[in-house]
């Protein structure tokens, strides 16, 4: 190559190198974020962004675990490159217990855009102090007890999750956390927060998450709440793992009989609820508890007693694999009378017939005609217009002809 087509090529090149812009040679970093909250309040973020060059704007990326939408904010900038944010989370509630990534967008004033590698943190309940205890697959957590109360929800734990098993071949998540609350006001205000209902919740899962919370006051039905709750909620989480977001498709009854099932102290309050509802001749159609439980207080705890029952009476007459074809069968779509008919043979409305008549020892043919009584009544409105008019022409005089 002549020397002069050489300088040619080296003084283009050189020009070209001084007109690519600055950010090929440094990269724009930030130092790791400072985060602070306040449970329902807001969450601050503050961080510097490492740059000699001046930045015309950062935008901030807020996204929780199992959540749809990222939140997105403009951050405030300040003397030395420190940027900070403050999310208010009445405006923007986000889950209890979740895993929260954010990130940042920074707009040089060149035009540059640099998005930087995403960092978390979990936004916890942090009004209190909590104890821990761990032993796969779970987490425990508690703030009013002393260490052997948190190694009796441990051990319930693990009983639990070992006694639905026995009833269907589930296994749980790779991690369990279950944040146990000292009274039913202080976990509401917690969901609350978040912007979930409270209303009537001493326990909740998160199967998303992987996290239980529940209400274990001191006392002495202590142990009782212990071995009812924990095993539970454990077992949404369960069924979750089990089914994955098909498991939203099984019916409310289902949803929750299964895990009482898991339960190893049932509540003694169904039975009695049950007995006087079936006095009353107040007991609900299975049917009616598909799709959610009613809102009113006496029936919404009569439908979880309803539910517990009907569940173990579909396990008595079906076994683990009965149970299990009618769980896929429902997370499968079929709806509430379809799953059943495909997966037991009965309809739904069968199936209830036969749990009142095994459980209460109802008449059955009576409950049969009880439920066909409208249509025998729309069949006399069909029927008795003909048969007046049948009668009446039989009535008719004869008129002979002259």
């Amino acid at each position: 190559m002549p020397y002069r087509m050489f300088k040619v090529i080296l003084l283009i090149g050189i020009i070209l190198g001084a007109a690519l812009p600055a950010q090929a040679n440094e990269e724009v970093l930030t130092e790791p974020t400072a985060v602070d909250y306040t449970m329902g309040g807001v969450v601050n973020f503050e961080t510097r962004v490492l740059t000699e060059r001046p930045i015309q704007e950062v935008w901030v990326f807020v996204h929780s675990q199992g959540d749809i939408n990222t939140i997105a904010g403009l951050a405030s900038l300040h003397p030395s490159n420190i940027v900070t944010y403050k999310l208010e989370l009445a405006e923007h509630p986000i889950r209890a217990y979740s895993t929260i990534e954010y990130w940042y967008r920074i707009v040089l004033e060149d035009g540059t855009e640099v998005t930087t590698d995403p960092e978390t943190f979990v936004y916890f309940d942090n009004r209190f102090e909590w104890e821990s205890l761990s032993k796969s697959p779970f987490e425990i957590f508690w703030y009013e007890g002393d260490l052997s109360f948190g190694q009796e929800i441990l051990n319930t734990a693990q009983e639990g999750m070992l006694r639905f098993q026995n009833y269907l071949p589930v296994s749980p998540p790779a991690n369990i956390q279950a944040y146990v609350y000292a009274n039913a006001a202080e976990l509401q205000t917690a969901l609350l927060l978040s912007g979930e209902s409270g209303m009537w919740i001493a326990g909740h899962a998160d199967p998303a998450l992987g996290v239980v919370v529940v209400t274990i006051p001191p006392g002495p039905a202590q142990t009782y709440e212990i071995k009812r709750q924990i095993p539970h909620e454990i077992t949404h989480l369960m069924l979750y793992e089990w089914l994955g977001e098909d498991y939203y498709n099984l019916p409310q009854w289902l949803r929750e009989g299964l895990p009482s099932m898991a339960e190893l102290f049932p509540n003694p309050d169904y039975a009695l609820l049950l007995e006087n509802a079936r006095e009353t001749e107040s007991l609900l159609p299975m049917n009616s508890l598909c799709e959610s439980f009613p809102l009113g207080a006496s029936n919404f705890l009569l439908a979880y007693a309803q539910s517990a029952d009907f569940a173990w009476f579909l396990y008595e007459n079906f076994g683990s694999t009965g149970l299990e074809a009618l769980s896929r069968a429902y997370a499968d779509g079929l709806s509430c009378e379809q799953g059943a008919q495909q997966s037991l043979g009965k309809s739904l409305t069968e199936l209830d017939r036969e749990w009142r008549r095994q459980t209460f020892g109802e008449n059955t043919l009576l409950a049969v005609l009880q439920e066909l009584l409208p249509w025998f009544v729309l069949m006399g409105a069909i029927l008795v217009g003909p048969l007046l008019l049948i009668v009446g022409r039989r009535r008719e005089p004869t008129i002979n002809s002259q």
